[in-house]
Formats: C-alpha cells, sequence, structure tokens
C-alpha cells in the first residue's frame, strides 16, 4: 500500500511502478498490515457495518423522520448506552450496541458517510478482521469512558465513537508510513471543535474513542502482520481491560445489592 493525497492506495489499482505495481493481474499481495488485495469484495466489513446502522435505524422506528414525534422507540430505549441500565441491570452489551443506533437522520447520515469514507480506506490498509477489532475497540472504549465519567447520567448512542476510533487508527498507520497526516490532524480539529460546541454530544465518547483506536493503531502498526495471534490477544485484552473498567465503575457507584 502507498500513502496517496487522501488515505493510501494499492499500486494496482494507482499504476505505481516497482515490483508490486508489475504484479500479476487478480494475485494476492500482503501488504505490510495484514490486508489482502485482490481478495473478495473489498470494502465487505465497512458495507457490513453501514448496513447494521441502517438495519437499526428502521428497528428505531426512523427517528426524525416519523410523525408520531417519539424520537426514541423502546428499541431505541432497549440497546441505547444507559448509565442506570448498566449500573442497576448489569446490562453491559449496552457498550456495544449504542454505536449502533442513532437519534435521527442526519446523525446516522453523517457517521454513515465517515464510517464509508474511514473504514473502506483502512479495511483496504488492515483487513477485514482487523477493521472489526478496530471497530469494536473504538465503540467500547468511547461508551466506557463516557460511562465511568458520567456514571447514571451515561446516556448516548451513535457511532461516532467507533468513528473516531477509525481517526486515532489512521493517524497512527499514516504515521508509521511515513505519510502526510496533515489532513487527518484537520480532521480530528474540526471534528473536535464540533464535539466541544454542541451540548448534546458525548465529548467523553469521542475522547474514548480516539484514544482506543490510536492504541489499537499502534497495534497493527507497530506488531508484524504475520503475528495477527499476538495482534488479536492484544485487542481483546484491551477490550477486556475495557469492560472491566465499566464493572469497576458500577462498583464504586455503592448502588444497593
Amino acid at each position: 500500500m502507498r500513502p496517496a493525497a487522501v488515505g493510501f492506495h494499492c499500486p494496482e489499482e494507482s499504476g505505481g511502478s516497482g515490483r508490486a505495481g508489475t504484479a500479476r493481474s487478480g494475485s494476492r499481495s500482503r501488504p505490510g498490515f495484514g490486508s489482502r488485495v485482490g481478495r473478495g469484495r473489498q470494502g465487505l466489513v465497512t458495507q457490513v457495518l453501514m448496513g447494521l446502522c441502517a438495519v437499526a435505524y428502521v428497528l428505531q422506528g426512523l427517528p426524525g423522520l416519523d410523525r408520531s414525534g417519539n424520537n426514541l422507540n423502546q428499541f431505541s430505549q432497549d440497546f441505547l448506552l444507559s448509565g442506570v441500565d448498566i449500573a442497576f441491570y448489569d446490562q453491559y452489551y449496552r457498550i456495544v450496541t449504542a454505536a449502533f443506533l442513532h437519534g435521527n437522520f442526519l446523525h446516522i447520515l453523517v457517521n454513515l458517510y465517515a464510517l464509508f469514507i474511514m473504514g473502506h480506506q483502512l479495511e483496504a490498509v488492515v483487513g477485514r478482521l482487523r477493521l472489526i477489532g478496530l471497530f469494536l475497540a473504538g465503540a467500547v472504549g468511547g461508551n466506557v469512558l463516557s460511562y465511568v465519567v458520567n456514571g447514571l447520567e451515561t446516556s448516548s448512542l451513535g457511532a461516532s465513537t467507533a468513528i473516531f476510533g477509525f481517526f486515532g487508527a489512521f493517524y497512527v498507520i499514516a504515521r508509521r508510513m511515513r505519510a502526510d497526516t496533515t489532513q487527518i490532524l484537520i480532521l480530528i480539529v474540526l471534528n473536535f471543535a464540533i464535539t466541544f460546541s454542541l451540548s448534546s454530544i458525548d465529548r467523553w465518547g469521542h475522547i474514548g474513542g480516539l484514544v482506543a483506536g490510536t492504541i489499537v493503531g499502534a497495534i497493527y502498526a507497530y506488531l508484524p502482520a504475520r503475528r495477527g495471534g499476538a495482534q488479536a490477544a492484544a485487542v481483546l485484552t484491551l477490550i477486556g481491560v475495557l469492560f472491566v473498567a465499566a464493572v469497576v465503575k458500577t462498583s464504586s457507584l455503592g448502588l444497593p445489592v
């Protein structure tokens, strides 16, 4: 994979020279970060994640588009990030499911666009399974930090925690490839400017997602791709530690048994 003005391009697609660029059409090459060029449908995991968000939005009753005026139906209430439900009912699955829910049409439109742009480029570099790990780590990292900071008052939803994880991983990998990181830094700054200018946005969720994504990006960038087992173990350990932090937060609330 070679750095381009925006993201990374495969030499076969960009017409690059060199041994990689002269590879036989349809051959499977394995870039340094673990993707398999030319294997199956490109961007498949990204499309599946987008599809899950779209299906969840329909199950939510199309908030912002329905005529009832009720933005969040029972499906939304059952799966969004809720500090009360985590603390009192041990519903820790909400830390993951909240990343697939959205509050209105503009919310899901913006997040799906960001997921499409960032997801396709990262999936081309790190591969499918690693992208799933990155998405989950960003979502869990953002939602856990939100719960740790806000406790029982936690209430949020959206894929932006995972998308900020994509931002962090993209930056680390681009640095590792010695690519120009100016554009991704500007994108991160702009998104944080929006985050801190709107009171309705979960700031800690975005911060946690960015930090978790940066850590996973470093795992992918600095652990050789041939050590896929070690990479997977490191990412799963990070996610496990984050869930433990959520459990510890619940214990610290001193709720009655």
